[in-house]
C-alpha cells in the first residue's frame, strides 16, 4: 500500500533526526573524550629522555599507538596523573607493562618496563617489584600525581634495542591519540614520589651537581644548581636531568671539603661550575616538592668542593 504523502515526510524526517542525533551523540562522545584529558601532565620519565612525535608511524604489527621515550636502563617511571594502576604481563609483545586510569578519564599505558637485574639487556629479572614495577606496588592501587610506578626497560619485542618506555594515551579510555603535545608541555619532576604517600614523615633529600649561580642576601640567599644526582631514601640515585633553585636560610651550614678536612665559607664562595652537595628536609612531601619550583626547596647544608 502507497503511504499518503506526508506520512511519509514524517516517517523521513523523524529518520533523519535519529540520523542526526546519532551523529551528534557521536561528536558529544569524542569531545567529551577529548576534554577529559587534563591540560598538562606530569612527564612519565624522571631522567634525561629524547623523544619524537612518531605515533602512527609504521611497524611490524600495525601503526604506532604511541611516542617512545628514550632514556638509559632503570630510569623511574611516574604516574603522569593521579589514578588507579592495573599490572599486566600477559602481552608477549608489551612485555611488562601497566595502565594507569586517570582521574580525569584518560587512561594511559605504559610498555616495556624494566626486566633486567644488572646494567645490561640480561634478561635475568621477571615483572616484579622492584625490577619492573616500583616496590609494593599493588594491583588497582590508587597513586597520587608523580607517585613512582616502575622503571624504564626493554622487556617484550623491544628486547635488545635501546631501552625506552613506549608511552600510550587514550582520551575517556578510547582510541590512541599522539600524546606528542601532552608531553611537550609536560612538568619534569626533580624525583619520583613515593608510590604509597605518608604525608606525615619528613623527606629527606641529597643533591649532587654543579654551581649554576648564586645570590646571596644579608640574612639568606639561593643557589641554582645543575642536578646530577638526588638520592631519595629507599630508592637508587635518581638523574634528572635539569636544575633546581634553593632557598638557603642563614641558619644553613655552609662549608668547603678537601683534603680530610672542611672550613666554613660564604654563600657566595664558590664559582659558576663547581661541584656542590646539598641536603634537603621536606616536611610536606607531594607533587609540590617533586616539582621543586623556585621557593618550594630550602638547603639544610652545603658542601663545596667536595671531592667525592
Amino acid at each position: 500500500m502507497r503511504l499518503p504523502r506526508t506520512t511519509a515526510r514524517i516517517i523521513l524526517a523523524a529518520a533523519t533526526l535519529v540520523l542526526v542525533a546519532a551523529a551528534v551523540a557521536r561528536q558529544s562522545r569524542a569531545t567529551v573524550a577529548h576534554s577529559a584529558s587534563p591540560a598538562r601532565i606530569v612527564f612519565p620519565v624522571v631522567g634525561k629522555t629524547s623523544f619524537s612525535d612518531d605515533f602512527g608511524d609504521p611497524r611490524p604489527g600495525g601503526s604506532h599507538q604511541g611516542n617512545d621515550l628514550v632514556a638509559a636502563r632503570h630510569t623511574p617511571v611516574v604516574a603522569v596523573e593521579a589514578g588507579t594502576v592495573q599490572r599486566w604481563t600477559r602481552s608477549a609483545s608489551a612485555g611488562c607493562m601497566l595502565y594507569l586510569h586517570g582521574r580525569s578519564g584518560t587512561t594511559y599505558l605504559y610498555i616495556h618496563l624494566d626486566n633486567d637485574l644488572g646494567a645490561g639487556n640480561d634478561n635475568r629479572g621477571r615483572c616484579i617489584d622492584g625490577v619492573a614495577y616500583a616496590p609494593r606496588l599493588r594491583d588497582h592501587q590508587k597513586v597520587a600525581a608523580g607517585a613512582l610506578l616502575g622503571f624504564v626497560g626493554d622487556s617484550g619485542d623491544a628486547n635488545g634495542a635501546h631501552p625506552h618506555l613506549h608511552f600510550e594515551l587514550h582520551p575517556g579510555g578510547g582510541r590512541a591519540v599522539s600524546p606528542y603535545r601532552w608531553l611537550r608541555r609536560a612538568r619534569h619532576l626533580l624525583y619520583p614520589g613515593a608510590t604509597a604517600r605518608d604525608p606525615v614523615t619528613p623527606l629527606a633529600i641529597k643533591l649532587t651537581g654543579t654551581v649554576l649561580s648564586v645570590t646571596s642576601g644579608t640574612t639568606d640567599g639561593l643557589l641554582k644548581i645543575a642536578v646530577r644526582r638526588v638520592k631519595v631514601p629507599g630508592l637508587k640515585k635518581v638523574a634528572p636531568g635539569r636544575s633546581v633553585v634553593l632557598d638557603v636560610p642563614e641558619t644553613a651550614t655552609i662549608v668547603q671539603g678537601g683534603g680530610g678536612t672542611v672550613s666554613p665559607v660564604p654563600l657566595d664562595y664558590p664559582a659558576e661550575g663547581d661541584p656542590v652537595t646539598a641536603w634537603s628536609t621536606i616536611f610536606t612531601p607531594g607533587l609540590r616538592s617533586e616539582l621543586a619550583r623556585p621557593g618550594t626547596l630550602a638547603a639544610d647544608r652545603l658542601l663545596y668542593n667536595d671531592p667525592s
